[in-house]
This record gives structure tokens, C-alpha cells and sequence, in this order.
């Protein structure tokens, strides 16, 4: 889809406008990055993230769906935080069992993107699985990868989910440089995955095959 620089950078701070009540941590300069691979870029129209929060970057790739006007975002996550990370441990205190989901369905709505989000409620392997045996391994355009970030959890959602990601795709690890196991993974990829580029805390590749 056509769009000129100056229509883009107008979308992108209407956008950030909007959803800034959703609590998260991706900065806005990456925000605008993945909207631009999601809208512009993407050969096809069909995103998956691998972990969502509350929706921050979701907001960001859904609303780049919806200006497209097709495709998805697929949003896996268990809604339950990572245990082994003691900041969620600790925003997550005294959350029932479904209330940080509710919460991500709720800015979904506020935003008016849900009808643009397919929430997968799982892990992120299951996630590769059904989506393997349900949705037949449908071909993905942009691939965000931020749900684990021990080394061995991050390749595992690389290795489980990148065979789906087609030629001239896009592949995104978010916190890199900030967390060591993204950083390793996303720096030791095979020579067919092209770094593009960075932004603050993510970085970016095409698959060239």
C-alpha cells in the first residue's frame, strides 16, 4: 500500500496518541517501525506476535493491519506472565487468573482493533503446533518475537515458528541488545536471515529465501 512519508509520520503520532494508556514497554520509534513493516512491507498480511502483555505492540501492528485493510494479527500468549521474570511477578500481584487477558482485550476494544486481533491463548510452542495442525501452517508475513527471553526459549520460538515466516518476510526480536538470550539468538541467525535494521531495543531481519 502506497503512503507518503509525510501521511506516515502523520499515522504514526496519531497512533502513538492513542494507545499510550496501554501500559508496556516498547518504545514508540519501534512501535512505528513494526507498523511500518506490518502495513508497508510485509509481502503478505498475516502477523504473529509471540507474547502480547496488555497489547502495547499489538496496538501497533493491528492498527498497521487495519490501515492495510486485510490480514490479522495473530497474538499468542498465555496471559499469565513469565514467571521467571520478577517485574511480571510483580505487576501481576494480585491479578485473578484471567484479569491481565481481560485487560488486553479490553485496549484492544478501547482502541477499536479487536476485530483486526486473534488472541491464541497458549504457549508459544502449542501456539506453533495449532498453528501448524488448525490453521495449516499459513504462510506469515511478520513474525514479532517477545514472549521468553531465556537464550534456549527464544530459539525455541525461532525454531518452532520461522520455517512459517515466507521468503521476503520479516522476522523482529524485541530487547536486543537489551537481554542477552534475544541478543544471542538474534545475532547467530543463518546467513539467509539479512539484517535490516534496529531500533531502540529490537532488531529486525529479512528472509532472503
Amino acid at each position: 500500500m502506497s503512503i507518503s512519508k509525510e501521511e506516515l509520520t502523520k499515522r504514526v503520532s496519531e497512533i502513538a496518541n492513542e494507545n499510550g494508556f496501554v501500559q508496556g514497554w516498547l518504545h514508540n520509534d519501534a512501535g512505528a517501525f513494526l507498523y511500518q513493516l506490518a502495513r508497508i512491507n510485509a509481502p503478505i498480511p498475516t502477523v504473529v506476535e509471540l507474547g502480547s502483555w496488555k497489547g502495547r505492540s499489538t496496538s501497533w501492528l493491528a492498527s498497521a493491519i487495519k490501515d492495510r485493510g486485510e490480514g490479522k494479527v495473530y497474538a499468542v500468549d498465555t496471559w499469565d506472565g513469565t514467571p521467571g521474570e520478577l517485574e511480571h511477578v510483580q505487576l501481576l500481584d494480585g491479578y485473578n487468573e484471567d484479569q491481565l487477558f481481560d485487560e488486553f482485550k479490553e485496549n484492544m476494544e478501547k482502541l477499536n482493533l479487536l476485530a483486526h486481533v486473534e488472541p491464541l491463548r497458549m504457549n508459544t510452542i502449542a501456539g506453533a503446533k495449532h498453528w501448524l495442525n488448525v490453521y495449516d501452517g499459513q504462510p506469515i508475513g511478520l513474525l514479532f518475537i517477545d514472549a521468553g527471553h531465556d537464550f534456549e526459549d527464544v530459539l525455541k520460538d525461532f525454531e518452532f515458528w520461522s520455517p512459517f515466516v515466507v521468503k521476503d518476510g520479516f522476522i523482529v526480536f524485541d530487547d536486543v541488545p537489551g537481554w542477552p538470550g534475544p541478543t544471542k539468538v538474534a545475532f547467530s541467525l543463518p546467513k539467509w536471515y539479512k539484517n535490516i535494521g534496529t531500533t531502540p531495543n529490537n532488531v529486525a531481519f529479512k528472509k532472503i529465501v
